[in-house]
């Protein structure tokens, strides 16, 4: 399956109506979120009584739906098919909710939607309900609208929803095509940062975009004018949408080098290794001067894009990985953030980031291997053979192992 997305260009009229029809669909997703609620409490109910559980199903929630359209003649004007994803979509949600239970995560139970919101409006078939002429989409209800169509459209469509993300409106087609990835077989350990994005261990070097810093100065001066001017007023909704306009350009800039770096690596390696980074506690430490800089490489967004494109992902413990030379195993302590170079007492002299990738793919492989990471690390084979030592002491066979 793959998803063509392009942006949409509704007129006025349609905007309007498409608002109107969501505002509806939304009223119906918090009317049967509240009967799944009310079934639960009831059920809590009943169980203690003892007496059986009846649970509400997404087939009998779809068959309350006539019923609906007759209290209300607005969902009249709705598709059928659309109207009826609605409890599909919650229904969904709910298993999700109860998957994430069951393996421990985050709960995260289905909340009451926002009229704010729009609620995408999917065609499940749109070989009955909607058609594509060149760059035109139509559909029965809101007449044909342009859309950019940058690529064309591979596949039998299987499933087409409009949306609307920070003011503008887009076309989603999903159709079955399948895209024939390339099969890589190389492993690689990759430091993640700021100036660089990405350091392999096989010295490929990926450096990261000024993206971030451009539009900053941007955002900053319009927030600036904006705090001048009266709340409310003309003015002042102008700025608004302008500093809007400058955040999801940065974004999407943004999103867009990650994608493309996380495609390039995707393409060439079939595991990659990194660190199990706290990203969060990162961009809140002491440090100020890089907390906006950690937020503005995003790298867990691009972390995300790796574990989805590439086959193995695997995190290993970031502790000593930059201070630790490749090299000897001598632990550099007193190593600042500011030094990019090291030289070694071995004699080398070498980069940081490459040094760091290099521990992280020894680490990686190691784990690879059904080996503990943890005691192939220098600080902890360092442990291990004092405890050894005053293990023999004590036992008094020192002489038999030779050691002194």
């Amino acid at each position: 399956m793959r998803t063509f997305k392009f942006q949409l260009y509704p007129s006025q009229q349609q905007q309007s109506l498409l608002w109107k029809h969501s505002c509806e669909l939304n009223s119906l997703y918090n009317l049967f979120l509240q009967d799944r609620i009310d079934n639960y409490q009831q059920n809590l109910v009943r169980k203690q009584n003892k007496q059986k559980l009846v649970n509400i199903s997404n087939f009998d929630q779809i068959n309350k739906i006539p019923q609906l359209k007759q209290k209300n003649p607005k969902l009249l004007e709705i598709n059928a098919q659309v109207i009826q994803q609605v409890p599909e979509r919650l229904d969904r949600a709910y298993k999700a909710f109860f998957k994430r239970v069951k393996a421990g995560q985050a709960k995260g139970l289905p909340k009451f939607r926002s009229r704010k919101r729009f609620y995408n409006i999917t065609y499940p078939q749109p070989e009955k309900s909607c058609k594509f002429n060149n760059k035109t989409f139509y559909t029965s209800i809101y007449g044909s609208m342009k859309f950019h169509k940058y690529e064309d459209i591979v596949g039998k469509p299987k499933q087409v929803s409009i949306t609307k993300e920070k003011n503008k409106w887009f076309i989603n087609i999903v159709t079955d095509l399948e895209p024939q990835a390339p099969d890589p077989t190389d492993k690689t350990g990759i430091d993640l940062g700021l100036i660089k994005l990405v350091v392999t261990s096989d010295n490929l070097t990926i450096k990261n975009k000024t993206h971030a810093k451009y539009f900053d100065k941007k955002i900053d001066k319009c927030k600036s004018e904006l705090s001048k001017f009266k709340k409310n007023t003309r003015r002042s909704r102008k700025h608004k949408e302008r500093l809007q306009k400058l955040y999801d350009v940065k974004i999407n800039k943004i999103k867009d080098f990650q994608h493309k770096a996380s495609k390039k690596l995707a393409r060439k390696y079939d595991t990659i290794f990194i660190e199990k980074l706290s990203l969060k506690q990162m961009s809140e430490s002491n440090c100020t001067s890089l907390n906006r800089n950690i937020r503005n490489a995003n790298l867990s967004q691009f972390i995300g894009f790796l574990k989805y494109k590439v086959n193995n992902v695997i995190e290993v413990n970031p502790a000593y990985t930059s201070k630790v030379c490749n090299n000897c195993k001598y632990i550099h302590h007193n190593l600042k953030l500011s030094d990019r170079t090291i030289s070694c007492k071995c004699g080398i002299t070498y980069d940081r980031d490459e040094n760091a990738s290099k521990n992280i793919n020894c680490l990686g492989q190691a784990m690879l291997d059904r080996a503990y990471a943890e005691l192939l690390h220098p600080i902890y084979v360092k442990e291990l053979k004092e405890k050894l030592t005053k293990l023999l002491k004590t036992m008094s066979i020192f002489s038999i192992f030779g050691l002194s």
